[in-house]
């Protein structure tokens, strides 16, 4: 029994004994601190290690070497949290290449009562934004600068309201006309910041505010507008000047220029001229010239039912319409207006990593920008050229701006972003410059007729002109407001190297 229990013990231990020959650990005795430099034989006899092999370690004559292969630092993707992914600071350089579509209106009103308006205008735009983090003063600080540029692409028309007052000291009240068109622009846009990152965390909600300079820019143009020169009704008027309403009744009112929404809220309706209330001239049946009596005047006569629709093309008792000659249509570039809009902004950047590779983003910016545009219109020859115009100041100014961002990490170094973003802009009544251009006139007396000298050449009598240079006017409120307000949707690719 003793023997099969010691034979099973040497089976159990023969792999240790295999390994004890192969390299068995060798532990030194302190008691001999020279050792090491001992020839190998005088280790045989010493009872001061482990093992029955003399495979001992010689400092000074090991003939081999090894190699071991290169460790790889791990690779931190973040810390789930109960508020979110918690993930390493990056001091990676992060370049991002976007595509933009937006949708934007631009209006403003100038001092005469005139507004133009671009609406509808789909933009696209090409971004690129470059993103470096670094460290300040123990502080996670980074900085960015953000160039895009794009075309108007179509959508929607230009339009010029021309508000004319009937009487300068009731200004709002005018005669309403419009001209519309073509569109078309050139977008820039450019940006620098620096900002702190993440020095606020409100449950895995991290925020970073920014300080920047902004510069935006839009040229735009109405091109091959369309004046619609629609028929109008002659109104019946008083000897003062005012229109005369009636209602169902039979009744009849005097009403003033500026007195017709009360007229239509009381529900009476505008009467205007028919052809029995003008009188014609008369014309001679024989030679069918007008017939002038014996003071030189112009004879008239009154209407006659029988004429029917002659000559104005209405019976008796229909309004008499007057225009509506069919629409014009100027070609070519009719309004230029540049703008530029430039200041320091504060945006606020909200983040929170959702999982490991989803990503929620928030941006807000504010700021009071300068106004500055330059106005060329190619149909006003009484105008400059290059510009016409230039309305300048900051009265007012607010600009804000808003997006939203999801970002999916595809891998460790490239992210697709897709956002959601609103741009506003505004200006309140500033002044400007009005560059008029030169002219030739002739000269008028009292009587309206042109004044004559004579020409010491050639003795005869010609008229006096004189000639103007171009000069410069100060306009005080040159524009009255101005908007610019777009929303857009963004596609883009990061790579961090």
């Amino acid at each position: 029994m003793r023997k099969r229990f010691f034979g099973f013990l040497a089976v159990l231990f023969i792999p240790f004994a295999a390994h004890g020959r192969e390299g068995t650990p060798v532990y030194y005795d302190n008691a001999y601190p020279a050792q090491y430099q001992r020839a190998p034989s005088a280790y045989m006899n010493q009872n001061v290690y482990v093992g029955t092999m003399p495979q001992r370690q010689i400092i000074g004559q090991r003939s081999y070497t090894y190699q071991t292969p290169r460790s790889n630092n791990p690779i931190a993707n973040g810390t789930m949290t109960a508020n979110g992914v918690s993930l390493p600071r990056s001091d990676d350089l992060v370049i991002t290449a976007e595509f933009r579509r937006k949708y934007a209106d631009f209006r403003f009103e100038t001092g005469v009562q005139s507004i133009l308006e671009w609406d509808g205008m789909v933009v696209n735009e090409i971004a690129l934004h470059i993103e470096k983090d670094f460290v300040l003063r123990d502080y996670d600080v980074f900085a960015y600068a953000e160039y895009a540029t794009g075309t108007v692409g179509g959508g929607g028309m230009s339009m010029d309201y021309d508000l004319r007052p009937y009487n300068n000291k009731e200004p709002d009240n005018g005669i309403f006309t419009i001209s519309m068109g073509g569109q078309s622009g050139k977008i820039q846009d450019f940006k620098i910041g620096v900002g702190a990152r993440h020095i606020w965390d409100v449950e895995g909600w991290k925020f970073s505010p920014i300080l920047g300079y902004q510069v935006f820019k839009h040229d735009l143009k109405m091109n091959n507008h369309v004046y619609p020169n629609p028929a109008v009704y002659i109104p019946l008027m008083d000897q003062y000047g005012d229109y005369i309403f009636g209602d169902l009744n039979g009744n009849y009112y005097s009403v003033g220029q500026n007195q017709t929404d009360m007229a239509a809220a009381n529900g009476w309706y505008q009467v205007c001229m028919s052809p029995e209330d003008l009188a014609l001239a008369a014309v001679d049946p024989g030679t069918k010239q007008p017939i002038v009596g014996p003071d030189g005047e112009l004879m008239t006569v009154g209407y006659n039912p029988l004429y029917e629709y002659l000559p104005w093309g209405v019976g008796p008792g229909e309004c008499i319409v007057v225009g509506g000659d069919g629409m014009i249509m100027i070609n070519g570039v009719t309004h230029i207006y540049n703008t530029t809009w430039s200041g320091i902004f504060l945006g606020l950047e909200i983040e929170k990593q959702m999982t490991y590779t989803d990503a929620l983003r928030f941006y807000a910016q504010v700021s009071m920008p300068h106004y500055r545009a330059e106005g060329t219109w190619p149909n006003r020859d009484d105008w400059q050229q290059n510009p016409s115009f230039i309305d300048e100041g900051d009265n007012g100014a607010f600009q804000y701006q808003m997006e939203l961002e999801y970002t999916y990490k595809a891998s460790e170094r490239v992210q697709v972003s897709l956002k959601a973003s609103t741009e506003y802009f505004s200006i309140g009544n500033i002044g400007g410059e009005l560059y008029v251009a030169g002219r030739s006139y002739l000269a008028l007396d009292e009587e309206g007729k042109p004044i004559v000298e004579t020409d010491m050449s050639s003795g005869f009598q010609v008229p006096i002109l004189i000639t103007e240079g171009p000069y410069t006017e100060k306009i005080t409120d040159s524009l009255k407001s101005a908007v610019w307000q777009s929303f857009g949707l963004h596609l883009g690719v990061k790579y961090a190297f």
